[in-house]
């Protein structure tokens, strides 16, 4: 970086401003090789930490060229090495807080960008995104939509499903907003994420349906239908192991079975509000359930209603059948 450069970095930090000229000429200067330094890009997150306000051409041009950095300008190309991880969450962390969402969209980028990716950046950028949408109380159509672009991020966990440490991270955002104005979007995004986690854990062998469950045919869009799944599944919540390993024993397994087969025989394929109450309750959902529960509870009565009553009772005590 030239002498000039530096000086017109140094300046701009102080008056913590910058023209949508500046941030093209410090970014287009920077970028003319085609990658840049470490001590280029560091110089880069300093400068975007210091700006109180960022102009949209900045923003851009800052995400392609860490980006780029990052997959292109350090071996093995297209892959996040576990030192380059670690150096990403050094350069966007203070105190184990990313402070803009211009670093949660460039660790976006990363991932969704990457070949390969260690799991460890992964939860750290949903965790980020977790912790920025309850800082604000309320789960906004932006923060909405970077929530379903980490679960959806190709180099995100390892699972093709929804994990457990994701469906945690989803409950334990979804409580801290609960009663706020969430965008509808938001409400989607959890009753999907959750009952394809559910889906999926209860699966005895979640690999012979990864193309179904697969979290990118479940969160590819905006829409409550997850595609058919449960059609095209039917069989499966009646016969084989499926609830086996959410069951507290055999009988409940076997009734589970039962009941799951006559669930999606009956007509409409309706949860009825007796069964619904009992799967709140078991749920503790029976006092308070947010728009985002909602969304699931429908989501599981509609689209799943053997699933739902075979779920019910898998948990559900012999002596309580």
């Amino acid at each position: 970086m030239n002498e000039e450069m530096q000086l017109m970095m140094a300046r701009i930090a102080h008056l913590e401003e910058i023209s949508e000229s500046e941030a093209r000429r410090i970014v287009n200067e920077i970028y003319k090789d085609g990658v840049v330094s470490r001590e280029e890009a560091e110089a880069l997150f300093r400068l975007n930490d210091r700006l109180s306000e960022r102009d949209p051409v900045w923003t851009e041009r800052f995400i392609e060229v860490v980006k780029d950095f990052v997959l292109v300008g350090q071996a093995p190309e297209g892959w996040v090495t576990e030192e380059e991880a670690d150096w990403l969450m050094t350069q966007t962390g203070r105190d184990n807080h990313i402070e803009t969402d211009s670093e949660i969209d460039l660790l976006l980028a990363v991932l969704r960008h990457a070949d390969g990716a260690p799991e460890k950046l992964s939860r750290y950028t949903l965790e980020a995104i977790s912790r920025r949408i309850m800082d604000n109380g309320v789960a906004d159509e932006a923060m909405s939509e970077r929530m379903r672009s980490i679960l959806h991020a190709p180099g995100g966990e390892a699972g093709l499903w929804i994990s457990r440490h994701e469906a945690t991270i989803l409950f334990k955002t979804n409580d801290a907003v609960a009663k706020a104005p969430n965008a509808r979007s938001w409400n989607n995004i959890f009753a999907k994420a959750i009952l394809n986690h559910l889906v999926s854990a209860a699966h005895p062998d979640p690999m012979t349906e990864s193309d179904a469950l697969a979290r990118e045919a479940w969160l590819k869009d905006t829409k409550v239908s997850v595609g058919g799944f449960f059609q095209r599944m039917a069989n499966a919540f009646t016969s084989g192991t499926w609830f086996d390993k959410i069951s507290l024993n055999d009988e409940s397994a076997a009734r589970a079975r039962f009941m799951a087969r006559e669930a999606a025989a009956k007509t409409g394929k309706q949860v009825t509000p007796d069964e619904e109450n009992w799967f709140l309750r078991r749920l503790g959902w029976d006092k308070t359930v947010s728009p985002a529960e909602r969304a699931l509870i429908e989501l599981l009565k509609s689209e799943a209603p053997g699933f739902a009553r075979g779920l019910q009772e898998a948990m559900k005590p012999a002596e309580a059948a």
